[in-house]
């Protein structure tokens, strides 16, 4: 029983994560590094809160809101810096048990809301260009 208890735990986590592949463009945000956040959230109330934000939001209040959500599980937030150029086959990112998942893409000089609900357990793609990014995501 006991390892059972612990293989439904683990395919919990392979469940919640997301499968990443990225592409940076060689002048991806003007030749600088952009910042990428993957949310996992389990409370869907809060999911419906932090899917308004805009990335330029999100990156401004993240501390905060990490500080509100202390606990794991219910907010986890797995963040990256991609540089220009830079190349990444796939990688998984651990959603530990969540039930939802927003990306959170900052260039710096964008207007748009640079963010997008991502179904856990999926495949993404992610391509980061000069001005924009693109995700093409494979449930």
């Amino acid at each position: 029983m006991k390892w059972l208890a612990v293989g439904l735990l683990l395919f919990a986590g392979c469940a919640s994560s997301i499968y990443l592949g990225v592409e940076s463009e060689n002048n991806a945000n003007f030749g600088a590094p952009v910042q990428v956040d993957f949310v996992f959230v389990r409370d869907a109330d809060l999911e419906r809160q932090l899917i308004t934000l805009s990335a330029q939001e999100w990156f401004a209040k993240r501390t905060q809101v990490e500080r509100d959500y202390p606990d794991k599980g219910v907010l986890d937030v797995v963040s990256f810096e991609f540089i220009p150029g830079q190349k990444i086959p796939q990688m998984k990112v651990k959603g530990n048990g969540a039930d939802h998942a927003i990306v959170f893409v900052n260039f710096g000089r964008s207007t748009g809301t640079g963010r997008a609900r991502v179904p856990v357990g999926s495949t993404v793609s992610l391509r980061l260009g000069e001005t924009a990014y693109h995700l093409d995501v494979q449930d």
